[in-house]
């Protein structure tokens, strides 16, 4: 007689097995019949059905079944919470968040990336913080609340802080990213100390060359050149266009992006 873990390797071998077809409908029937067949094998309170929508979902989404992962997430992410798997719900709900915002379900991903904050924090685990909230601060920006998107990215700060330290590539990318917003907002001054702050950071980690660096001397263009300190944005941007020069053909999106840049300048 086999045991629950032989018939788990089994479906999984099986899974792979017909995932290694190229089509995508194909690789759909496979997850409905990976599925389907935990459903029979697994009782409802196994951690093993849970688990099997989910991974039916990651084969849907990477078909580019996007309606079909969003309902296995969602029967996944219900079995998790009904059989207390906490730490394996917030890993479904951030699945889920993640999905809405790239189907353009903005509310219905600020729904999911606040249960899965809240479930990780259930579960004692932080790790994922600083990505949601950064998640959820940018969704904020892109509706114009900028309230809630400074007050988003602070705390995707503080805890990039307590996990990383001060110097590390994470708190540099949320540096980054609330300094752009800050720019939006017109906020020159804290703008620039963030962009600043950034570039000590990426600098100190990666060198003086180095496309990160590059993102931060161009976004410090954009924060003098906005604050009509020209001479100063141009300085800027041709510091970033010689390092990203050193790691990107001319025809890149930064480049070209920065090339525009320049030419709205006004002349010397």
């Amino acid at each position: 007689m086999q045991t629950t873990a032989n018939l788990w390797e089994v479906l999984c071998k099986d899974l792979e097995t017909q995932r290694s077809q190229t089509s995508r409908e194909q690789h759909r029937i496979a997850a409905q019949k990976f599925k389907e067949a935990a459903e029979q094998v697994f009782r409802k309170s196994s951690p093993r059905l849970s688990d099997a929508l989910e991974i039916a979902g990651d084969v849907c989404q990477a078909a580019g079944f996007f309606s079909d992962a969003l309902q296995d997430f969602k029967s996944s992410l219900a079995r998790n919470l009904e059989n207390g798997n906490i730490t394996a719900a917030a890993r479904v709900a951030a699945k889920l968040a993640l999905l809405s915002e790239h189907e353009g379900e903005e509310a219905t991903a600020r729904r999911f990336y606040g249960q899965a904050m809240e479930l990780y924090e259930a579960a004692h685990d932080y790790s994922q913080h600083c990505m949601l909230a950064s998640n959820l601060a940018g969704l904020e920006k892109h509706a114009g609340n900028f309230v809630a998107c400074e007050r988003h990215y602070l705390h995707a700060l503080d805890m990039a802080i307590r996990l990383h330290g001060e110097v590390h590539p994470s708190v540099a990318l949320v540096c980054n990213n609330l300094a752009v917003a800050y720019t939006e907002m017109g906020d020159w001054v804290r703008a620039e100390n963030l962009h600043m702050r950034a570039l000590g950071i990426r600098e100190q980690v990666f060198g003086a060359m180095h496309p990160e660096v590059a993102q931060s001397l161009a976004n410090l263009g954009v924060v003098y050149h906005s604050s009509s300190n020209f001479a100063k944005a141009r300085g800027y941007y041709e510091a970033a266009m010689k390092t990203y020069l050193a790691f990107k053909r001319s025809d890149a999106p930064e480049i070209v992006s920065l090339k525009a840049n320049l030419e709205r300048l006004p002349s010397q």
